[in-house]
């Protein structure tokens, strides 16, 4: 297998990169000009320079390669307008390229995102027969994008895969609510501590997307992952676990975390650079359910989730100290815990 990997210096792309290494592939990772290459350092993988919207860049790093994962997306943007130029027409790009310079190419996975189905509107999770209804620029871009990849199976061996929030080591999303649990033993509830929300653990993610590329019924096809749907309350239960200290929960009202969500716009505004916390951020936080079922590719690609949330946090949260995202921790006996490995 070689197996081009888009985004591959980022979170998701660099946690697949070094599985397809241990299950013996080539890896060629596509990367922008200005890419922090950090967590690729030391792996043995061949770097392509291509910017989604260049299509003759794309077309260049995709020749030759048997696999594509198409992990890169725009993930904070202010227009609809700049999440339809990377994550539809790039893909669009992507897509003609293989077709052009990739006749061997076996599999085409595209990384979506639950935010192209949006948010539960029942107590039954979506399943991939739901109607999808996204609330955001991001996730409708991501619905668009999926709709040109399904375009492409009468051609093209492709295959549609939709997490939900991801986390684990490497993960910046989750970054703050470690820091606020640590520094003041907080954890804010935004909207009904009873809210639900599927996750799944970046290495359950990297699992199904090697699944999805290696099972023929997976051909056409689009699945949902997961590794568990839990409450707010029962995700602090386990930041709290982590931590092995009590967290006091803090209801933020919902006026006031749009305001939070106003701020978060204001600070972009200012230094140009994109918001973890922003306005779309908050409405998604709102939302009492984003839920997704994965019988389907438990039974079709034989997925099985395997990391659970406790255990999750706890590999997180040793993650974060090891790389001084947030302060070390201090071992149950007192001692203090170092830096670690990445």
């Amino acid at each position: 297998m070689k197996a081009l990997v888009t985004g591959a210096s980022g979170f998701v792309g660099s946690h697949l990169a070094e599985r397809l290494l241990a299950e013996g592939a080539e890896v060629v990772c596509q990367v922008r000009a200005t890419s922090r290459r950090v967590w690729l350092e030391g792996l043995d993988v061949e770097f392509r320079t291509a910017d989604l919207r260049d299509a003759d860049a794309v077309a260049r790093a995709a020749a030759g390669v048997d696999h594509v994962f198409h992990v890169a997306a725009l993930l904070r943007a202010r227009t609809a307008e700049a999440y339809a130029a990377v994550n539809v027409e790039g893909t669009r790009h992507l897509l003609r390229a293989v077709e052009r310079s990739c006749p061997n190419l076996q599999r085409f996975v595209y990384v979506s995102s639950l935010a192209a189905a949006g948010p539960c509107p029942g107590v039954e999770p979506l399943d991939e027969m739901a109607e999808a209804r996204p609330i955001s620029h991001y996730g409708s871009s991501k619905l668009a994008a999926e709709r040109v990849v399904l375009d492409a199976r009468d051609r093209l061996p492709v295959t549609v895969v939709r997490p939900p929030a991801v986390y684990g080591p490497r993960d910046e999303s989750f970054l703050s609510l470690f820091k606020m649990a640590q520094r003041f033993r907080l954890a804010p509830v935004i909207g009904s501590p009873g809210k639900e929300l599927s996750l799944v653990h970046v290495a359950d993610l990297v699992e199904c997307l090697w699944l999805a590329a290696a099972g023929e019924a997976a051909r056409g096809e689009v699945y949902f992952v997961g590794s568990g749907t839990h409450t707010w309350a029962r995700i602090t239960d386990a930041l709290e676990a982590a931590f092995g200290h009590r967290l006091r929960r803090v209801r933020i009202p919902r006026v006031v975390a749009r305001l939070i969500g106003e701020i978060g716009e204001l600070k972009w505004t200012l230094t140009r650079k994109p918001q973890v916390i922003s306005r779309r951020k908050i409405r998604d936080m709102l939302q009492e359910r984003w839920t997704c079922s994965w019988a389907k590719a438990e039974r079709d690609l034989g997925y099985r989730p395997r990391v659970p949330l406790d255990e999750g946090m706890r590999q997180a949260l040793k993650w974060y100290a090891s790389r001084g995202w947030i302060r070390p921790l201090k071992k149950r006996g007192g001692s203090v815990a170092g830096r670690g490995p990445r």
